[in-house]
């Protein structure tokens, strides 16, 4: 009896030695149940190797392209697992040396990525990347009662905006390397600003939807009068320098005003109620793009601007309510340097980007939360900065509130004139 129990406890202990030897040489497999799909014929010959990932990190973590290049994958690219800390990504394109794949939207400065073939192999080795959030709140950070509305940057890259506080207008803020903020203009007779823009000496240019044109002087200060328009029934909300130093407005009128920096007012007639302003140089030629609302129907036109810094006859440029259906609004233009158009609209996209073909699709889609765009300004390098909209439920309680983000396209943004 004691011999045939020596003999089992033998046999059991043999066994165990073989299970942890094989085990332990295959360690790089993981849990089962954190990697599904995971291989069940282990052969290291035919492993899957990773060698490289590019571009190098960090990328742009929901956003960026990346390809693995290694061996021993399937073509098939619904055979092959890519793992980054454990989450299974979908791989769009396959040879037996190379996977691509759009990042998870994963930020991390350190992610473990492997890779498998399905029911053919081991997993690969390990290689730690990193992907950084394309989308950063700024400013307020997660408040109710402070609320952005109107943003503007310097030379500097540094951000400005003008806000209210607990429902009360509260001046123009300044937001240095995206962290500091400090005062930098005291609250006048508004409660905020509905356009902004730096002109020549530092100076801030402001709007508020009335019949004159406010400045702020270069390194901030009180507000006062620029200069009148002739009418107390002009409205202007949107400004906007071009490269002689003119002061182009507009609002809701029947007319296009060019201010000089003399303070002579020139008039062009054109009838319809503009959102956005800004100006952009297109093939040699410098163009006054306006965001209009003409009977309901949102579109671009264009003016060409000649050498007389008079505007030419208007384009239309880009038909927005045919595109994304009646009710839908632009309230912010912009442009990267390369000619594409950024338009903010009141749509839960919030940024709805145009290339010079005409197409068109959301910023972003997925990562950027559902509600409109109030503002937008492009920050210094390939920062682009946008008021998200708030929202509220049936309770009318905040559900997302209103703050100014910082956005990574990836590219720069058009010159701003004037400043």
């Amino acid at each position: 009896m004691k011999n045939k129990f020596y003999n089992s406890t033998l046999v059991v202990s043999l066994i165990s030695a073989l299970f942890l030897i094989i085990f332990s040489g295959c360690s790089d497999k993981g849990d089962p149940s954190l990697y599904p799909g995971t291989p069940t014929a282990p052969n290291p010959a035919t492993a899957p190797v990773i060698i490289s990932i590019n571009p190098a990190a960090p990328a742009l973590a929901g956003v960026s392209q990346l390809t693995i290049t290694g061996k021993n994958f399937s073509t098939n690219p619904s055979e092959d697992l890519v793992y980054f800390n454990g989450v299974q990504v979908p791989v769009s394109n396959a040879t037996a040396t190379q996977l691509t794949f759009t990042a998870p939207n994963i930020a991390s400065d350190s992610i473990s990525i492997m890779t498998a073939v399905l029911n053919s192999s081991l997993f690969s080795n390990r290689i730690n990347y990193s992907l950084v959030a394309v989308a950063k709140d700024i400013y307020p950070s997660n408040s109710t009662f402070i609320v952005p509305y109107t943003l503007a940057s310097d030379n500097s890259g540094n951000i400005y905006t003008s806000l209210t506080i607990s429902n009360s207008g509260a001046g123009v803020k300044e937001i240095a390397h995206d962290s500091v903020v400090t005062d930098y203009a005291s609250k006048g007779s508004e409660t905020f600003w509905s356009s902004m823009r730096f002109g020549p000496g530092g100076v801030l240019y402001t709007a508020r939807n009335l019949y004159a044109i406010f400045k702020i002087p270069a390194g901030g200060g009180a507000p006062s009068t620029y200069v009148v328009l002739p009418s107390s029934s002009i409205k202007i909300s949107q400004l906007e320098f071009d490269a002689s130093n003119n002061l182009w407005a507009g609002g809701n009128n029947t007319s296009i005003y060019r201010i000089d920096q003399d303070k002579s007012i020139h008039t062009f007639p054109f009838t319809a109620n503009i959102t956005a302003m800004r100006i952009y140089n297109d093939g040699g030629t410098n163009y006054l793009y306006v965001a209009t609302t003409q009977n309901s129907d949102v579109s671009i036109q264009r003016f060409p601007i000649d050498s007389n810094d008079s505007l030419g006859a208007p384009q239309q440029y880009y038909d927005f309510t045919a595109n994304y259906g009646a009710g839908a609004s632009i309230t912010a233009l912009e442009f990267s340097a390369d000619g594409d158009m950024y338009l903010g609209t009141n749509l839960p996209q919030a940024i709805i980007v145009v290339h010079s073909d005409k197409s068109s699709s959301p910023l972003y889609p997925g990562i950027l939360q559902q509600t409109g765009a109030v503002s937008m300004v492009w920050g210094s390098g390939n920062y682009l900065y946008y008021v998200r909209a708030q929202t509220f439920d049936a309770n009318a309680a905040v559900v997302i509130p209103e703050t100014i983000v910082r956005l990574n396209i990836q590219k720069p943004g058009a010159i701003y004139y004037g400043r």
